[in-house]
C-alpha cells in the first residue's frame, strides 16, 4: 500500500507548500506609523501567543508574519514553559523587518499561569509562584498574571502585589463560560490590586485569526527597544480597552488619548484572499492540507 500512497502524498505536500508560499507572496500588512502622545511613542502589542511547538498552529516565524498582517508593532511568543520559540521568532523578524519581538514564556502550572516577557532564559515552573516572580525578575523580565480568572485566585491573590502587570483584556471577555473562568474577575484581579499594576491587553492566541483582538497599547520612550518595552511596563505606562471601548491603565495616559482620539489599528480577521490568484493559491493549499489528512488515514487503516 506504501508505494501507490507516496505520489498522492508528495503532490498534496506540495499543495500545501504551494498554499504556504502564495499565502506568503500575497500578505498585505498595513502601514505602522509612528504615533506620539503624552510625550510618548505609542505601540500596539500583544504579550501572548503561543505556536505549533506546544499546542498552537503557526510556527515561530508565522506568528511574526500573523503580527505582521495584523498591524502589530510589538508581539511576544510565549510558549509553555519555554522561551526557545521567541528567540526564533526575534532572529526571524529582525532578519525580515517585521514587528519588535519580545523574547517570553509562559510559564504553566495547574495552579497558576504567569507572562515573562523580557527573559533571556527558560523559567522553570517546578517552583512556587513567588520564587516563580522573583526568577523573572531576577532576569530582567516582567512578570504578567496570565488570565488571572477565579479558578487561579488561590495562588495569585496572595502574590499579587508581586507582579508587574495583568492581564485585563483577553478573548475570554468574547465567550460565555462557567463560573471559575469570567471575563468580570479578571477585571476585578487587576482594580482590586493592592499596587497599581500595568493593564495588559493579550490575544493568547493559539490557531485561528485572532492574534491582535485584545491588544495592549505602550507608551515608550524612543528608541523603540524591547528594553523600552519592559520600562514602560514597569513604570505602568500601558492602556488596554475593553470590547466596549473602555480603556483601562494609566488615568494620564488614558486622558491623553480623549484629548487626541486614538484608534488602534483593526485588519480582517478571515482567511479570504485578497485577489484571484491568493484565493487560488489558499483553495489549493486546504485542498493539499485535506489530501494529506485522507491519505494518511487511508494508510493507517
Amino acid at each position: 500500500m506504501k508505494a501507490p500512497l507516496a505520489p498522492a502524498f508528495l503532490a498534496a505536500m506540495g499543495l500545501v507548500l504551494v498554499g504556504m508560499v502564495g499565502g506568503v507572496a500575497f500578505d498585505d500588512s498595513p502601514p505602522r506609523p509612528a504615533v506620539y502622545r503624552a510625550g510618548y511613542r505609542v505601540l500596539e502589542a500583544d504579550f501572548h501567543a503561543h505556536t505549533s511547538w506546544s499546542d498552537g498552529s503557526l510556527s515561530p516565524l508565522g506568528i511574526v508574519r500573523q503580527a505582521g498582517r495584523r498591524g502589530l508593532d510589538v508581539v511576544s511568543v510565549t510558549e509553555h514553559n519555554t522561551v526557545l520559540p521567541s528567540y526564533v521568532a526575534r532572529a526571524y523578524s529582525n532578519a525580515v523587518g517585521g514587528p519588535l519581538v519580545m523574547t517570553g514564556e509562559e510559564v504553566t502550572t495547574a495552579r497558576f499561569h504567569v507572562i515573562a516577557i523580557g527573559i533571556d532564559t527558560t523559567i522553570s515552573p517546578n517552583q512556587p509562584l513567588d520564587a516563580v516572580i522573583a526568577d523573572i525578575h531576577a532576569h530582567h523580565g516582567i512578570a504578567i498574571a496570565a488570565h488571572p480568572v477565579r479558578h487561579f485566585w488561590p495562588s495569585l491573590l496572595p502574590m499579587r502585589d508581586k507582579f508587574d502587570a495583568a492581564e485585563v483584556m483577553h478573548p475570554i471577555a468574547y465567550s460565555a463560560r462557567g463560573a471559575e473562568w469570567r471575563w468580570d474577575d479578571m477585571v476585578t484581579f487587576y482594580e482590586e490590586a493592592p499596587v497599581p499594576l500595568a493593564a495588559i491587553g493579550s490575544s493568547d492566541y493559539h490557531w485561528m485569526s485572532v492574534l491582535g483582538l485584545c491588544r495592549t497599547l505602550v507608551f515608550v520612550r524612543e528608541p523603540v527597544t524591547e528594553r523600552a518595552v519592559v520600562d514602560a511596563i514597569k513604570e505602568r505606562r500601558t492602556v488596554t480597552f475593553d470590547r466596549e471601548g473602555k480603556a483601562y491603565g494609566d488615568a494620564a495616559l488614558i486622558a491623553s488619548l480623549h484629548a487626541e482620539p486614538y484608534v488602534p489599528r483593526t485588519s480582517d480577521y478571515s482567511y479570504v484572499g485578497s485577489g484571484t490568484a491568493d484565493r487560488v493559491l489558499r483553495t489549493l493549499g486546504w485542498l493539499g492540507l485535506v489530501g494529506v489528512v485522507l491519505l494518511r488515514a487511508r494508510k493507517r487503516a
